[in-house]
């Protein structure tokens, strides 16, 4: 078997991942790393790279450097069967009294039961086999050991019982434990580590049931045993603790092995494991390929195929030279934000981390890390998992400590670390305090923060210099001796400009306004997807056609009407957005009462303007516009008739129009075969004219009586034709009137043409 042996050695991690910044690795060119210290020999760094063809792409890694506060121990899940989602898992360490820092996933599992693939120890203790699989141990000196083809073997040897020595000497050798049983797979052994509810098996199938007299289950070691049941049942048993069940599935053909026991017999248990390093661990998990071995990557043509080559999100282990041991999360699956890596790339930017030896775990959607970050009290999932939630899985690597928390302020630190600043602009700073046990406490009142050169520090507030790079920031307390460190990182250019309205989070592509609008626009940027902070008089308005007028502050009044358009050009640093704007709407509507029933109306091609920039609301309609609009909102249907009315001549932009509305019997005229087509329109005739296209339009009613006209003290002065069309409508909804009034006498103007009409039309 394949072994690497790392020792772990106290060197600082933030030196271990400090590379230039425009470092390729797998993921890309490094364009943003920030490193925040979780305890004394645990850091974690957040990493953002770049690549032409891949684009964006985020990394997260822990840093163990040796012995310290933090120290790592292996936890598959409350029982091996079933599988805990990461917040579950660090629930569950903390119900076992660990203090937890940080939890990743590590090992493959089945997604049908949550059962680890490969190994697990947990605290010397023996719960699930490796099957052959790549183990990642962890011994009692804090030597981590990756293991290729790992393998336990465990033997019963039966001394026979007190009463019947038929069965001494008889043997039975097998591997799986706490495995789920397969038909076809020979022996499998169960502790209640499996499972607290049974043995979850579902077919056919043998039983000896052991209890332990003597022993626990570790890689290396003896077990006295005692035998209480043996049974043939198709049913999953119950385990229990202090016993061990035996089984084997009918359809295996194991009967002989099932024979060697009987109730009473005395039986030892022994398992070996030929890996001296397995054989001692104290902590173990499975693992899938070995990537890198003595800072070479390995022969890529042995790895599973079936992930080696897709880009998905990855989880790896790997160690540096300085013994370093560092887990990596890479997100992936979202193009936007990180397309994740193929297994070669993956050992390329291991390498490229300084790491001599890794072995890739779970990913997919499985990568998962949570971090306590600094100032926090619990731990929280810092990358993006592509399901879109974490999953649930079978066994996570944790980073833990038994440091006792005082209540007095040690570690100082940024709760906004790392953030990006625009040359010249100002960040406020949010400062935290931990104490001993890396909890958070009262932040001291005294306080000061020293630039190491690029910015300058006035209070909580922090101002970037002219200079492109990271400023590290250092934070003392004198009262009480707490001091820490934290980054500021100085850009000239974001990389993006985003325009919202402002209260909206509705990125703006383009503008389109009314004539006399105002829109308050909201301006922020971004670095490769990360929020850059600027300050206000950073942002350059530029607004080029005479569309309207926009203020430093970004307030743009639209004064231009009628379709006319624009660009209005919004820069921040070295990066620019564009937008395109459209002014539409008249001017004389703006503050108008039927604006509304005008804009819709205009928006759907049923009115013009009288100009391109004005709508004349309170000027009277005509007579024969009243029905060319009454044609557009019934959506111009094509007509072959030809009107008979002789002041009406073909040419006419009306023309059309009129002969629709005579077939249809909206138009009658005023007699004498004429329509009077340009004089101005009564109330009274707009409303009849309205009634009788009320067919056309779709629209169904029932006709108004004389009860509806009651409440009008100027009903007498309706002609008698226009009694029920002015009846109808009014039951309707869509006439009202004013004051008491109907004003059937008076001219209609466009503005309450416009009300009339909008309000049929959408009944």
């Amino acid at each position: 078997m394949k072994k690497l042996i790392i020792w772990l050695l106290t060197v600082s991690f933030l030196l271990a991942l400090s590379f230039p910044a425009a470092l390729a690795a797998g993921s890309g060119t490094v364009v943003y790393r920030n490193t925040q210290t979780v305890a004394s020999n645990l850091d974690f760094t957040n990493t953002v790279s770049w690549d032409d063809a891949v684009g964006r792409q985020e990394s997260f890694a822990l840093g163990l450097t040796g012995p310290g506060d933090a120290y790592p121990v292996v936890l598959a899940c409350d029982t091996i069967y079933g599988g805990l989602t990461v917040q579950q898992m660090t629930g569950y360490a903390e119900s076992l009294g660990y203090n937890v820092l940080a939890a990743v996933n590590t090992d493959f599992y089945s997604t049908s039961t949550g059962v680890p693939l490969g190994i697990v120890v947990e605290d010397g203790t023996y719960k699930s086999s490796p099957e052959g699989h790549t183990a990642v141990s962890i011994g009692p000196d804090g030597t981590f050991t990756f293991t290729d083809a790992a393998e336990v073997t465990i033997t019963f040897t039966n001394n026979g019982g007190a009463a019947d020595t038929s069965n001494s000497g008889e043997t039975v050798t097998l591997t799986h434990f706490n495995k789920y049983r397969a038909d076809t797979g020979g022996l499998y052994l169960f502790s209640s580590a499996f499972s607290t509810v049974s043995t979850r098996t579902s077919s056919d199938g043998w039983f000896v049931r052991f209890k332990i007299i003597e022993g626990t289950m570790s890689v290396s070691g003896t077990m006295t045993l005692e035998v209480t049941e043996t049974l043939e049942s198709p049913d999953a048993q119950t385990i229990g603790d202090d016993y061990l069940i035996l089984t084997a599935a009918a359809v295996s053909n194991l009967t002989d092995e099932y024979r060697k026991f009987s109730v009473g017999d005395r039986v030892t248990l022994t398992t070996a494991c030929s890996d001296p390093a397995l054989e001692n661990a104290k902590w173990a998990t499975g693992g899938g390929d070995i990537l890198l071995q003595g800072g070479a990557i390995t022969d890529s043509s042995a790895w599973d195929p079936e992930i080696a080559y897709d880009n998905n999100p990855r989880t790896v282990i790997g160690v540096k030279d300085d013994d370093t041991v560092v887990t990596y999360v890479i997100d992936g699956r979202d193009s936007d934000a990180s397309n994740g890596l193929t297994l070669q790339e993956a050992a390329e930017e291991l390498l490229a981390l300084g790491c001599t030896d890794a072995v890739n775990l779970d990913g997919g959607g499985s990568s998962v890390m949570s971090v306590r970050m600094p100032g926090t009290s619990s731990c929280a999932v810092v990358n993006a998992p592509s399901d879109g939630s974490p999953r649930r899985v079978g066994a996570y690597l944790l980073f833990v400590t038994d440091a006792v928390s005082d209540g007095r302020a040690r570690q100082l630190g940024l709760i906004n670390d790392g953030f990006e600043v625009l040359a010249g602009s100002s960040v406020d700073l949010s400062f935290y305090a931990a104490d001993s046990g890396y909890m958070p406490v009262g932040v001291p009142g005294d306080v000061t923060v020293r630039s190491s050169g690029l910015g300058s520090v006035s209070g909580a507030a922090y101002t970037a210099g002219e200079v492109h790079g990271v400023d590290t920031l250092t934070l003392t307390s004198r009262a009480t001796g707490a001091a820490g460190t934290a980054t500021a990182h100085i850009i000239y250019d974001p990389t993006a400009v985003t325009v919202t309205r402002e209260g909206s989070a509705k990125s703006i592509s383009s503008l389109a306004v009314e004539v006399g609008e105002t829109v308050q626009l909201a301006v922020s940027a971004s670095y490769y997807n990360l929020p850059v902070h600027f300050d206000d008089d950073a942002v350059v308005y530029t607004l080029d056609g005479d569309v309207g007028e926009i203020t430093e502050d970004g307030l743009f009044t639209a004064k231009t009407g009628g379709g006319k358009s624009g660009i209005l050009t919004v820069s921040v640093g070295g990066c620019s957005k564009e937008i395109p704007v459209t002014v539409s709407g008249f001017s004389d509507t703006v503050d108008h009462w039927a604006k509304e029933y005008i804009k819709d109306l205009f928006e759907n091609g049923v009115v013009t303007g009288v100009t391109e920039t004005t709508f004349e609301p309170d000027a009277s309609i005509k007579r024969c516009d009243f029905v060319l609009m009454l044609y557009r909102a019934a959506g111009e249907p094509a007509t072959d008739a030809v009107t008979t009315f002789t002041d009406v001549y073909p040419e006419d932009y009306y023309a059309e129009a009129i002969a629709w509305a005579e077939a249809a019997g909206i138009a009658l005229g005023t007699g004498d075969g004429l329509f009077d087509p340009r004089s101005v329109l009564l109330r009274e005739q707009a409303f009849t004219l309205v009634y009788r296209a009320l067919t056309a339009l779709g629209v169904s009613y029932t006709d108004g009586t004389a009860e509806a006209l009651a409440a009008f003290s100027d009903a007498d002065t309706l002609s008698e034709y226009a009694a029920v069309p002015t009846a109808t409508l009014i039951g309707m909804g869509v006439v009202s009137g004013s004051d008491g009034l109907l004003t059937p006498q008076s001219e209609m103007t466009r503005a309450q043409m416009a009300k009339i009409l909008d309000v049929v039309v959408n009944l």
